[in-house]
């Protein structure tokens, strides 16, 4: 029963040259659109112990991103003197002279 498509989820490793760079929005586009579905309307279902249907809503509540998928997906410059996107002006970042 679990294994059918509608109890699946997505979960991504994309490694190497090969790698979609800006083109993951072809995978993020629908799982966006079904979160926020999920989020402003709901989905209705049913609970079988409590033999009665509910609307079930759900968020998501964080991601793990190295900074470079941050730059790949989100369009922050990650190899700049502001690349950590945390940090911001108070860094002490610099280019390596023979970089």
């Amino acid at each position: 029963m679990y294994m059918k498509s509608e109890y699946m989820f997505l979960t991504m490793v994309i490694l190497g040259p090969s790698n979609p760079k800006r083109l993951i929005d072809v995978y993020l586009e629908p799982l966006i659109d079904e979160l926020l579905q999920l989020w402003h309307v709901g989905v209705r279902t049913h609970d079988h112990t409590m033999n009665q249907a509910f609307m079930m809503r759900a968020a998501l509540m964080w991601t793990v991103n190295d900074l470079q998928t941050y730059g790949m997906a989100f369009g922050w410059s990650t190899v700049d003197i502001m690349g950590c996107p945390i940090c911001m002006d108070d860094t002490s970042a610099f280019h390596l002279q023979h970089s």
